[in-house]
């Protein structure tokens, strides 16, 4: 017994092996804190670019919905498509075709990983309709990631955590805001001119040309006059804003031509059957005055009257926009009273111009091979820069009505979580 107790004692006074015992007890500890570092970094790298992916998931569905008439399988495939795309690692993504095995295998795994992203992914995608009519789509994006944690972690845990992310957003198949068009169209002697566009449809024609105005001649090929070039060109916004809105709920549009005067004015109407009318009907001949005609438009734009159709409608407030062409310059004034009125028609339709951009009225301006002055006075009307458009052919024209239909008839997409 006292052996065993000098044994005991004699161990104790022995501190040889203290270092080595402390560090095998602490080692564990101080792996496991630098592996809890590590992981930490990581899950919150991955839990972003998770969010992201549903994120950017959800909006392309909605955008599918809303801009390219996707159908709901599409949108949801769409959004699968970009959330498996934006999660793919950047080693696996940047393996190059025939990597050997290597390559092989790095393919595998992130077939696999892909996979496993799908099954774990519900897409929802549920119709509504909006308080205006409008059609709609409320988009949710939910997946979850398994994140293997690293070696030093899995000392003391479970090995993995599980990350989950929702995404949400809103698509809109029809236009949200209404809206009330009206054209102010020239169509005054130059409209009748030849444009560089030959007419297919007939081996020749009489046309005419400035260089020998008023006069015609018989022509072969036969050219497209520039008053029909409009016409085409007002057809293309037209079939847009009614594209937009099938069953004319929303939108609300009429024209006034003018030469030397203003002729009669459309009335604002639902759709665009009526303006159409109105456009094809279009002779070109006389000067040019557009005072009368943008005033005439301002002013029924501006009328109670029109807020309270689209409010008896579909209770929206309108846009409300003016889209002003011309193909030369105000000459009217001048030819009746002289030179010192010649620029009496500019100062009146600016006037107006000013007025309606002070009530919110945005005026689109087209120039179609107008001179200097012309463009000048197109070029201060027009809301802002981006508003006015130069047309120098046939195919500009008709361009710069179609990106007038597209700004006029735009969708709503919009993120909501």
């Amino acid at each position: 017994m006292t052996g065993m107790i000098g044994l005991v004692g004699r161990s104790l006074k022995d501190r040889s092996g203290n270092i080595a015992l402390m560090a095998a007890m602490v080692l564990p500890v101080v792996l496991f804190g630098a592996g809890v570092a590590v992981d930490t970094t990581n899950i919150v790298l991955q839990k972003n670019r998770l969010q992201a992916a549903v994120d950017s998931g959800a909006l392309a569905a909605a955008s599918g919905l809303a801009n390219k008439h996707m159908s709901v399988d599409e949108a949801k495939k769409t959004a699968r498509d970009y959330l498996v795309t934006a999660m793919r690692t950047t080693a696996s993504s940047l393996v190059p075709d025939g990597a050997g095995a290597a390559g092989a295998e790095a393919g595998a795994k992130q077939a696999k990983a892909d996979q496993e992203l799908i099954d774990n992914t519900v897409i929802s995608i549920e119709p509504k309709t909006l308080q205006t009519g409008a059609k709609a789509y409320d988009i949710s994006v939910q997946t979850t990631l398994t994140v293997e944690l690293n070696a030093m972690t899995r000392l003391l845990s479970s090995g993995v955590v599980n990350l989950a992310a929702t995404g949400k957003s809103e698509g809109v198949s029809e236009t949200k805001n209404a809206l009330s068009m009206v054209l102010v169209l020239d169509r005054s002697g130059s409209m009748a001119w030849k444009t560089d566009t030959t007419d297919p449809s007939t081996s020749g024609c009489y046309i005419y040309e400035e260089a020998y105005w008023p006069k015609s001649k018989w022509n072969v090929p036969c050219y497209v006059s520039k008053i029909d070039t409009l016409k085409k060109a007002v057809k293309s916004l037209l079939t847009q804003l009614k594209t937009a809105d099938p069953n004319a709920d929303y939108v609300r549009t009429s024209a006034v031509s003018y030469n030397n005067a203003q002729d009669p004015a459309g009335t604002l109407s639902w759709g665009t059957a009526s303006t159409e009318t109105y456009v094809n009907a279009l002779i070109a001949s006389g000067g040019t005055d557009s005072s009368d005609a943008f005033t005439s438009a301002y002013r029924d734009l501006s009328k109670a009257i029109e807020l309270q159709a689209h409010a008896q409608k579909s209770g929206a407030v309108p846009t409300k926009y003016i889209v002003f062409m011309t193909d030369g310059e105000n000459n009217y004034f001048q030819n009746k009273t002289g030179a010192a009125q010649a620029t009496r028609s500019d100062d009146a339709t600016k006037f107006y111009c000013d007025k309606a951009r002070e009530d919110g009225i945005k005026v689109f301006t087209v120039a179609f091979k107008a001179p200097k002055r012309g463009q000048t006075l197109l070029q201060g009307c027009a809301t802002d820069a981006s508003y006015y458009f130069q047309a120098e052919k046939s195919e500009d024209l008709v361009a710069a009505f179609k990106a007038i239909g597209d700004k006029a008839s735009s969708l709503v997409v919009r993120l909501t979580q």
